[in-house]
Parts: C-alpha cells; structure tokens; sequence
C-alpha cells in the first residue's frame, strides 16, 4: 500500500513539477544566451539538456498513464470472462470441488488489492 501511495505522489505532483522546472529552466538559459566561444555553447548544451528531460519525464508520466489504463482494461476484460466461464460451469454438471479447485486457481492469479508496479 505505502508503495503505491508513493508510486502515485512521484507521478501526479512531483513528476510534474519536475517536467515544469526543467522546461522553464531550458527556456530561461536558452533565451539569454548569445554563445561566445565553447563555454556559451556550453550553456546552450545545458539548456537543451533541460528541455530533453522535462520531454523525458513528461513522456515517461505519458507512458505510466497509457500503460497503467491499457492494462487495467485488459485485467478487467480477463475478469469479466473468468465471470462468463464460471456462470457457464456453474450451469453444467461439473462435481463441486472442480470447481472450487478451479476458482482456488484463478484466484491465486489474480488477486485483488496486491498489485505490482
């Protein structure tokens, strides 16, 4: 649980203040320059540095978020016809421990509450 409520704070509030001032910090370098000799291609090196990894983590907040919801989808999906399959074994004259055997394994597959990321 506690890693999912840090999971969660990484990337709804610092992760985006992250992404803020770097881009904001590239912006601010890359617009007062006016390179004389290596050290101000230095600085414009450093300002481009900056608006690559707010891009960087911007993109990878994207993909977490994609991901997070394509493959919760999915589980959801999978679920619903592990629901069809029992109500459909449930109808047919099948013994009650197969069953039971049955739902003991689908449910040790999945279980609700204990997610890894």
């Amino acid at each position: 649980m506690l890693e999912q409520s840090s999971g969660r704070l990484f990337y709804r509030i610092f992760l985006p203040i992250a992404v803020a001032v770097n881009l904001i910090l590239g912006i601010v370098i890359l617009t007062y320059l006016r390179p004389d000799g290596s050290i101000g291609w230095l600085e414009v090196g450093t300002g481009a540095f900056c608006c690559v990894v707010a891009g960087w983590l911007a993109a990878s907040a994207w993909s977490k978020s994609y991901w997070g919801n394509a493959m919760a989808r999915q589980v959801m999906a999978w679920r619903q016809i592990a629901d069809a399959i029992f109500t459909w074994l449930e109808e047919a004259p099948l013994p009650a421990e197969a069953l039971h055997r049955l739902k003991r394994s689908l449910d040790e597959v999945y279980q609700p509450g204990s997610r890894s990321s």
